[in-house]
């Protein structure tokens, strides 16, 4: 006899870690590691101006062989970018650098806890008038014959464990309780019959 408890789905964690960004935006990549989230569109401007980098500069100028042809500047996605668009490409570009928290998937899940799954025994021959367990697992009737087994998932508020039986038979029932395969709870047959773990924090 087995009753289980089911465990809320949790989302899978985001695929690319805390920058993820959200739909709709991809990340920028204006150099390497550069994640910063824009629309497609954008990554496709910025792939472009990278492919022709050398493009709309002027040596002549006052910041040397980086200097831009006159009416353009620096994009400035990064510290140290010096590629040369038009200053409404600049504003633009700040302005995502600007909302980049904003883009990310910033709403990631929690790391799905480790699933804690218990198993309630209770040994013996003969029969029980009842069988208790923390979680109530559902009512256990008289006259139940032994040995008996109750595997639970468990949720994460979970703190006490324990399975008490009153048996009908001498030697009265024994009992274990078995967290994620290991024995934390165990009275022989002929006790008390009453296992008994707190789960720690």
């Amino acid at each position: 006899m087995a009753v289980g408890l089911s465990v809320p789905a949790l989302s899978d964690p985001l695929p690319y870690g805390p920058d993820t960004c959200v739909n709709g935006f991809v990340w920028r990549e204006a150099r390497s590691g550069d994640t910063v989230c824009v629309t497609p569109a954008t990554r496709d401007q910025i792939a472009a101006q990278n492919a022709n980098s050398g493009a709309n500069k002027d040596p002549s100028q006052a910041s040397g062989p980086q200097s831009c042809s006159q009416g353009y500047v620096w994009r400035e996605a990064f510290d140290g970018d010096t590629v040369c668009v038009t200053p409404a490409v600049r504003s633009a570009t700040l302005a995502d650098n600007a909302a980049a928290a904003s883009r990310r998937a910033t709403n990631s899940p929690e790391p799905t806890p480790e699933a804690n799954t218990v198993v309630f025994e209770v040994t013996g021959p003969g029969e029980v008038f009842n069988i208790v367990t923390d979680p109530d697992g559902g009512f256990v009737p008289d006259h139940t014959q032994l040995p008996f087994t109750r595997t639970m998932n468990l949720s994460p508020d979970v703190h006490l464990l324990q399975v008490v039986a009153t048996g009908r038979n001498d030697p009265g029932p024994g009992c274990r309780i078995i967290l994620n395969g290991k024995v934390v709870a165990q009275e022989p047959i002929g006790g008390n019959a009453h296992c008994i773990f707190t789960m720690p924090d």
